[in-house]
């Protein structure tokens, strides 16, 4: 059964992000786009074994960065706040407080729209000793 969740096409981008990109989710091993305030799937998988969830599905809004490498949002199908925390070493460490408990997971930025930006960004974190 596919998952309840909103396409791509229903959620409005925001402003673009240093972190803007494909990102692989490491437990999953599976890619997903951040895009303007938005995540969504590019490659699919299975959720709680019953829930289809498809590329052009969003999975987190909004993203917003509320600090410099810190980001906030909505995680639909954990059904949860998440806070994102982008260390020194360029992963994005993600904890949700989801409708079933506290979930972590990390993001490995595989392609980014804006090297330089990102880079830039990753200086910052490291000067505040991420």
């Amino acid at each position: 059964m596919g998952a309840f969740l909103p396409n791509i096409v229903d959620v409005k981008p925001k402003a673009v992000s240093a972190v803007d990109g494909l990102w692989n989710i490491s437990s999953l091993d599976k890619t997903v786009r951040i895009d303007r305030g938005r995540v969504y799937v590019i490659e699919g998988w299975n959720h709680l074994l019953l829930f289809k969830i498809k590329p052009g599905m969003v999975v987190i809004t909004p993203f917003e960065e509320e600090a410099p490498g810190i980001f906030t949002g909505q995680d639909l199908p954990l059904q949860g706040p998440l806070k994102a925390t982008l260390t020194g070493d360029r992963i994005l460490d993600f904890t949700v407080a989801g409708a079933l408990g506290e979930v972590r997971y990390q993001m490995i930025p595989q392609q980014l729209d804006d090297p330089d930006a990102f880079n830039a960004l990753i200086r910052d974190v490291r000067k505040a000793g991420r």
